[in-house]
């Protein structure tokens, strides 16, 4: 037995991929021109002005918005906030234009004259402070193994976890916490999960070999990040929208980027059985195969759903499923227990995120309407490369993880 294995892996992007961070593009420390976010330091550009402009500036501060009218500054002086940017990002033209539409502008105005200005931050994607860069945090990963490791020790001992009442969230979340324990054979030092650690997987910039419309093979530049807008919508559609389907734009990994991701996974293995040894020890086989089980099964179920309500393109569900397929690249690499799927970030949906215990999700009735609780979440959140599209659209946070 080894001790102490150490597996390199990559990662490709299936579908977009939001990690949320804490941090979001402030209207005033981007700018949008040419089909491309530009991020800059407003101190480093303030300090590139002209006496006049710092003057104006500090003019601005005293008006009753500041706020729009720094917006609306900053778009002024957009080329050298263009020429000192730290990064850019690609977006699509429809959110370039909603960006156009609303800066420096009033959103609405409430009763007494109260003025709404635009949301215009956009939500950042964890990212590598130094190289600006995207990363997939090595505890998404982990969290995301953690379920599916779970699942498959419920889905063996055959166990149904009763929960709380879902509206006592203190009471919940101890009888959720028991039953992980349950299942674990133990908690805190004996937790097997302990066991396991992977890195923070770090965006590989450079080309890939790909083949275009014609079936010829070309280079092509791998993306690292795009915005694109998040939106909500039915399983099963009627004629009112769903209650969260304000689009708003989000910074995502894009999809199909193939082997994008670099990171490594650890997994010790305890000789001594001592106290505080976990009982439970896993190896990369189970892991594996406890990833594909519980992802896999999602992943087809969701596709199915997606192309019913023609939410996703053919093209690429029709590429996910060649991908997939016993004799695709990725089915091959799951059939030598080499590779599996994971859902990852925000908007992953409820059923990915929690096993069948069974499973109680909040369903939102409305203002003044108590929820109600169900197996399943009753929308799903897409990303779009337009608001109110209603098709072309792509699930968030499938990736797909493999030996290197």
């Amino acid at each position: 037995m080894k001790f102490l294995e150490t597996f390199d892996l990559v990662i490709s992007t299936l579908s977009p991929v939001h990690i949320g961070c804490g941090e979001d593009y402030e209207p005033t420390n981007y700018v949008i021109e040419n089909k491309s976010l530009y991020a800059f330091d407003p101190v480093r550009l303030i300090t590139k002005l002209e006496a006049s402009a710092r003057e104006e500036l500090l003019r601005l501060l005293d008006k009753p918005q500041p706020l729009l009218a720094l917006q609306r500054f900053f778009f002024r002086h957009r080329e050298l906030a263009m020429e000192l940017s730290s990064h850019q990002v690609p977006l699509a033209e429809a959110a370039a234009d909603f960006y156009a539409s609303r800066i420096g502008q009033v959103a609405q105005r409430e009763g007494g004259g109260k003025q709404v200005l635009n949301k215009l931050e956009i939500a950042r994607t964890a990212f590598d402070p130094i190289s600006q860069l995207p990363i997939l945090p090595g505890s998404s990963l982990k969290g995301a193994m953690r379920t599916a490791l779970l699942e498959w020790l419920r889905a063996q001992s055959n166990k149904g976890f009763p929960l709380a009442n879902p509206a006592n969230h203190r009471e919940a979340s101890r009888f959720a916490n028991e039953m992980e324990a349950d299942l674990l054979e133990g908690s805190f030092e004996t937790d097997p999960m302990r066991l396991i650690k992977i890195a923070d997987a770090h965006f590989v910039p450079g080309s890939y070999k790909a083949k275009n419309a014609q079936g010829e093979e070309i280079q092509r530049e791998r993306q690292a990040r795009t915005i694109l807008f998040q939106a909500n919508r039915k399983k099963r559609p009627n004629q009112f929208d769903a209650r969260g389907s304000i689009e708003t734009l989000v910074e995502c990994v894009p999809a199909s980027q193939p082997r994008a991701f670099v990171t490594q996974l650890v997994i010790e293995q305890k000789a001594n059985r001592g106290e505080k040894t976990p009982k439970r020890q896993f190896d990369f086989a189970t892991l594996a195969s406890a990833c594909h089980r519980f992802y896999f099964a999602r992943f087809e179920q969701e596709l199915a759903l997606l192309e019913a309500n023609q939410y996703v393109s053919s093209a690429w569900a029709q590429n996910a499923r060649n991908r997939l397929s016993p004799s695709g690249l990725w089915g091959k690499a799951i059939a030598e227990g080499r590779g599996f799927l994971l859902r990852i970030g925000r908007h992953s949906g409820a059923e990915s995120v929690t096993i069948d215990a069974p499973r109680k999700i909040k369903i939102l009735k409305g203002k003044d309407n108590p929820p109600d609780w169900a197996s399943e979440a009753t929308t799903l959140w897409l990303a779009a490369n337009e608001p109110k599209a209603s098709g072309g659209m792509w699930p968030f946070g499938w990736v797909f993880v493999q030996l290197k």
